[in-house]
């Protein structure tokens, strides 16, 4: 009986061992469960991605911490809901409609949709698929989702980039083109079609060595430097369908598009700016009323022929001619008679040297330039001044009147009468005084002995001299009119030298003589300090805002003291800087500029203005305009003539018009003839305009009257 129970104790104890056994194992496997479950799920929350799990009514049973997140909402809000209790109506309904697909399906279907919460507009990439548990028998839907907000973002701004871009290259006045490394065009825009007569699908099956000059050498540079913003600007002419020539300024950028290399060009039509250039060119380097080359053209050919003949024995004839007695034409017939006997004088000019190789200029005024190269002998330029008398013995009819008109001629041979050009003008200017002498008509080779011209000179220095000590000068006045309200507001001094036999002098007479001899600097200080103190007296009279302009001669402007003179005459006089326009040519300032401005500077400092007398008749002046401190340019009548008939003449002095308000600066018209003329300045903003249509010059006891009766001397003439 013991036995017995002993043995059951032991069974009964084995059997508490095996279930203790069992419980242990049990709970280590609960536990590794429990670890396994934890680390699936740490794994779940861990990845960037929203995972869930659906049953088939879409309520969730399953959502890891990115859901949350992307959701806004926290797990106990998402698990037993449906997409209708956290997602707007429409949105719930695009995925709700999604789910049954899937369902449907059975299969996994990926695609994007829109999502938000908070108001904030989000996009997803979603994947769905049907899982079926087999311990449970049942299915559920596994889907995950990947916030692809930023990305669809930046895809819709690079849509809307590329729609901006094309649309600016199709509107763009420029020419786009698109180039691979094989140098064809991938792509053109409508411009580039039009400015070349080709259609888009012609360009794209050419390449730049048909259109471009310069473009294909330009390209294989950059690809030897294929750094990502590799560029170059150059000109280039680019051609077109019937070979038309498009001259373009040119941006060649290296690019890349994805993983390929391209090349980028933009390209500006400049036809417009070189026809600007070339009026520009021409302008500065031809006469405006003839149209021949002026002296800095004659300036280059002569340092051409220098530079290609030195060494060599070629002899230069250089012929200065000068019309005889032209004055008498402009004071009785009128400038625009005189300008029109120029235009007849160059091409009798022509005629007479078209048998051989010369150069024909008009050097100002009356006087004309005739350079030839390689004379055999100082004697074979007499048959040519033979052929120029010839042609110029024939009556030139002028607005129906009949002329009679010489000329004399000084002759100066390079290199033995000067081997630059103010040698030979001056030499020859010189043979042609002798010319005048021996009754004109004729002409004079230069030689070093000719004292009959000097005498000539010397005799009308001692009469200057003279004439300034006898106070026998005079000042005439011309207004100034301001064509924006029609009245007069400055006058010109003009000095004229009344001698003892009451003639009226002109300075074309006497004026050179005095510049030469130094003269003009006395004789300037008296117009200066007499045009100041007429004007003051003029302003104390009710005429306070009258100004008086006046010229200053190049030795004047050289003259190392001439700030100080002027300041001592303004204060002498009582004028008022401002009051006072001082007038300068464009040979004054440019024979040294550097120094021009400096002293420019110092009149325009004390209140004096500066205007830029007969602007256009040489060459620097559009290049150096802007660094002088000038207030107002006078357009040579040159410029002027035959505005109201010649469409040229119109077209350079509107640019000239334009160029100067473009710089802030004054215009004012001299030379304003007839009313056709006057009206051209009004209807193209010209500032002001003097000349004998608007009134004559007139002796200082006629001003006042002009001056009272203003606006109804000026609405008379119109």
């Amino acid at each position: 009986m013991n036995f017995q129970s002993n043995q059951q104790a032991m069974e009964l104890e084995k059997l508490r061992s095996q279930v203790a056994e069992l419980e242990r194992q049990n709970h280590e496997l609960s536990k590794q469960i429990r670890v396994n479950e934890s680390l699936y799920l740490s794994i779940l929350d861990a990845l960037p991605i929203n995972i869930f799990l659906e049953d088939p009514e879409g309520r969730t049973i399953y959502a890891n911490k990115e859901v949350c997140l992307s959701n806004g909402v926290s797990l106990d809000k998402i698990v037993g809901k449906t997409i209708f209790d956290y997602f707007p109506l429409e949105i719930a309904k695009l995925n709700r409609a999604y789910d049954l697909e899937v369902w449907k399906k059975r299969r996994l279907i990926t695609r994007e949709f829109p999502s938000g919460y908070k108001g904030e507009e989000h996009h997803m990439f979603s994947g769905k698929t049907i899982i079926h548990i087999d311990e449970s028998d049942e299915d559920f839907l596994l889907g995950f989702a990947l916030e692809i907000t930023d990305r669809v973002r930046a895809e819709n701004r690079l849509k809307e980039s590329e729609e901006k871009f094309r649309s600016l290259t199709e509107q763009a006045a420029d020419s786009f083109f698109l180039i691979g490394t094989d140098g064809m065009f991938t792509e053109v825009n409508p411009t580039a079609c039009e400015v070349l007569n080709f259609s888009k699908e012609e360009l794209l099956r050419m390449s730049t060595e048909m259109v471009f000059s310069k473009l294909p050498e330009k390209i294989k540079h950059l690809k030897i430097d294929s750094k990502e913003k590799a560029s170059s600007n150059f000109e280039d002419l680019m051609t077109g369908k019937d070979n038309t020539q498009i001259p373009v300024d040119i941006n060649i950028r290296l690019i890349h598009i994805g993983e390929n290399q391209m090349y980028f060009a933009l390209c500006r039509d400049i036809r417009d700016k070189k026809r600007t250039e070339a009026q520009i060119k021409h302008m500065a380097f031809h006469d405006a009323l003839t149209n021949l080359p002026n002296r800095w053209a004659i300036q280059s050919i002569l340092e051409e022929h220098i530079t290609e003949k030195n060494g060599h024995s070629s002899i230069l004839g250089f012929i200065l001619l000068d019309l005889d007695y032209f004055k008498v034409v402009n004071d009785s017939l009128g400038h625009e008679a005189g300008d029109l006997l120029l235009k007849e004088v160059s091409k009798r000019l022509h005629a007479a040297t078209d048998h051989r190789e010369v150069k024909l200029a008009r050097f100002g005024g009356d006087e004309f330039i005739i350079l030839i190269p390689q004379l055999s002998s100082e004697k074979e330029i007499t048959e040519i001044c033979d052929r120029i008398m010839e042609v110029m013995a024939a009556p030139f009819l002028i607005n129906g009147q009949k002329l009679n008109i010489s000329t004399s001629m000084g002759i100066s041979f390079y290199p033995k009468d000067g081997t630059d050009l103010n040698s030979l003008i001056k030499n020859a200017d010189l043979a042609m005084y002798g010319s005048k002498e021996l009754g004109r008509n004729c002409y004079s080779l230069y030689h070093p002995d000719m004292k009959h011209h000097a005498n000539k000179r010397m005799d009308l220095e001692i009469l200057l001299r003279k004439a300034l000590d006898d106070n026998e000068f005079i000042l005439y006045y011309q207004p100034k009119v301001n064509l924006h309200t029609g009245e007069i507001n400055g006058m010109e001094a003009l000095i004229r030298w009344k001698n003892k036999l009451d003639q009226i002098i002109l300075p074309d007479a006497f004026i050179p003589i005095a510049e030469e001899t130094g003269l003009i600097n006395p004789i300037g200080e008296w117009v200066l300090r007499e045009a100041c103190r007429q004007c003051k007296e003029w302003q104390d009279s009710g005429f306070g805002d009258l100004t008086i302009s006046v010229n200053l001669s190049p030795k004047q402007f050289q003259r190392q003291n001439l700030v100080g003179i002027i300041i001592s005459l303004l204060k002498e006089t009582g004028l008022s800087p401002n009051s006072l326009e001082l007038e300068v040519t464009e040979g004054i300032v440019m024979k040294n500029p550097e120094e021009a401005v400096l002293v420019l500077q110092e009149l325009k400092q004390l209140g004096i203005k500066i205007s830029i007398d007969d602007f256009g008749t040489g060459f620097s002046s559009l290049s150096y305009l802007k660094f002088f401190p000038i207030d107002t340019l006078k357009i040579d009548r040159s410029f002027m003539a035959n505005i109201e008939r010649d469409d040229a003449d119109a077209k350079i002095a509107s640019a000239v018009i334009s160029l100067a308000h473009s710089l802030k600066i004054n215009v004012v018209a001299e030379g304003v003839e007839n009313w056709e003329q006057y009206d051209f300045l009004v209807n193209r903003s010209c500032d002001y305009a003097q000349g004998n249509y608007i009134s004559k010059p007139v002796e200082p006891q006629e001003v006042k009257g002009l001056l009272v009766n203003n606006k109804t001397f000026i609405i008379s003439k119109i």
